[in-house]
């Protein structure tokens, strides 16, 4: 299963980022608050064994950590379907 991992401008103080998991089927694993883009790929596990717990709770079978530049994220055909999964899953709780 590919997580996608990306990290968005934004927080309380200029230069902090949100970083985000999100995996191809659409559920949301995990987010932190981070104060500089190096700090949000470690902080969300891509340099790291943070969140890694998580993640293999939700595939125990194996995963990917697939990182995308904010830049990237709307050309991302895999970010993109995954947000639309994401979507969907959220009006099904609703």
């Amino acid at each position: 299963m590919n997580i996608y991992c990306t990290a968005v401008a934004g927080g309380m103080r200029e230069g902090d980022y949100i970083a985000v998991a999100l995996a191809a089927d659409g559920q949301g694993l995990a987010r932190h608050l981070s104060s500089s883009l190096a700090f949000a790929k470690h902080d969300i596990g891509l340099t790291s064994d943070w969140k890694h717990d998580i993640y293999k709770k939700a595939y125990p079978d194996g995963y990917a950590l697939v990182w995308i530049d904010e830049k990237d994220l709307d050309a991302h055909l895999g970010w993109q379907e995954a947000m639309r999964l994401n979507q969907e899953l959220a009006k099904k709780a609703a």
